[in-house]
């Protein structure tokens, strides 16, 4: 599957913090407005009679449509399903889709509100053309809920079996990694199986990375997994779009998480849309556009709560630690806190020896745990 990454730059001093408009010849001046090579977001509109698409705001000319390793037609497109688009192409855009979920709709609540996919049951309002037992494309955005990592249904597309049967696939953070079982969590709930051999690029696994698996969702609700990959913006040659919600932000603002799987950095070159610095929140969505891990501009894309502004909390604590446990948690302020794979270290910590120090803990409330992003060393 074609992917759209983005890299993390290392050993920057970041200073400034950027913004938009104004007279100040030294704020950050708008981007030259070109349409970007690829992009990864959701499709704003579908036109087939003139074989278009519209995302992020920019019009495609669609020469392909790819569901892995399967071409698909255009017809196969809606609104508010997650593609990628690559125009590296001279004969158009290739669209490659990027559901969340796909599998067969196993039950349809009577008020048609909430259904289950891949034993994950989810909120959506459905069209009255599906029922128990279609395949269907699910796109969402990560949510956090009161039960744990949850969605944000933004479409239920229905295929046709013979497109897309047998190919199921349930993207999400993974949790309670168990690797003498070899088995992990996806979301709040989807119990994964899973074998060393089918890690995409032999990548290690840890608790908080953002995984795609495709395999087969058995009677009792657990998923064997034939393909785990992990997910992440971390290279890129030029300027990539991806658009997003905002799942953390560090205190002064200089670094952001979207969509709980990947950093970018914000400096003083930095152009602001619709919004500044001092909107750039947790739970607020916005368009990125990077080069190499930078954000050159953010466009912000509701009215800075939207509908996950009440879904996605923070911590910041400062005290003395406790040992890191064996299961990557410690305690401070009487809370257990959890180390992931996004948790970053600053000042020379690491999880062996912030119990020597008073540090400053920043992170996400997801659920009942509180998730550590960043812990740097507290100033006396």
């Amino acid at each position: 599957m074609k992917k759209i990454t983005l890299a993390t730059l290392i050993g920057l001093v970041l200073t400034g913090c950027g913004g938009g408009g104004g007279d100040d010849s030294t704020a950050p001046q708008p981007p030259v407005e070109t349409k970007p090579r690829a992009v990864q977001g959701t499709i704003n509109a579908v036109n087939v009679p003139a074989n278009t698409i519209e995302v992020n705001g920019y019009s495609y000319n669609v020469g392909r449509v790819e569901y892995g390793d399967q071409t698909l037609s255009i017809r196969n497109l809606a609104e508010n399903m997650t593609v990628e688009v690559s125009t590296t192409t001279k004969s158009g855009a290739v669209v490659y889709i990027e559901p969340t979920m796909v599998g067969k709709i196993t039950a349809i609540s009577p008020d048609r509100s909430t259904f289950i996919v891949n034993g994950v049951t989810l909120n959506f309002s459905l069209d009255k053309n599906i029922e128990p037992n279609n395949w269907v494309m699910v796109s969402s955005l990560p949510q956090a809920t009161s039960e744990g990592f949850g969605y944000k249904v933004l479409s239920v597309v229905k295929f046709e079996e013979g497109d897309i049967a047998g190919q199921y696939e349930i993207e999400g953070r993974l949790s309670s990694l168990n690797e003498n079982d070899k088995t992990f969590t996806l979301g709040a709930a989807t119990q994964v199986r899973y074998t060393d051999n089918i890690i995409e690029d032999n990548k290690k696994l840890s608790d908080g990375l953002w995984v795609e698996v495709k395999g087969q969702m058995n009677d009792d609700n657990t998923f064997d997994a034939t393909e785990v990959e992990v997910e992440t913006y971390d290279a890129s040659d030029n300027d990539n779009e991806i658009e997003g919600i905002v799942t953390w932000v560090n205190r002064d603002k200089s670094q952001f998480e979207l969509n709980a799987r990947g950093r970018f950095m914000v400096t003083s070159s930095t152009y602001f849309e619709d919004g500044t610095k001092a909107n750039l929140n947790i739970g607020v969505m916005v368009e990125v556009t990077a080069v190499n891990g930078i954000a050159r501009e953010i466009e912000f894309e509701n009215d800075f709560d939207g509908d996950f502004g009440d879904t996605w909390r923070e911590f910041e604590y400062t005290g003395q630690p406790s040992i890191v446990s064996q299961n990557n948690t410690f305690t401070i302020k009487d809370k257990v806190v959890h180390i992931d794979a996004y948790t970053e270290f600053d000042d020379g910590l690491n999880k062996d020896n912030i119990s020597y120090h008073k540090i400053d803990v920043e992170g996400v409330i997801i659920g009942t745990r509180y998730v550590a992003r960043e812990i740097e060393r507290e100033d006396d």
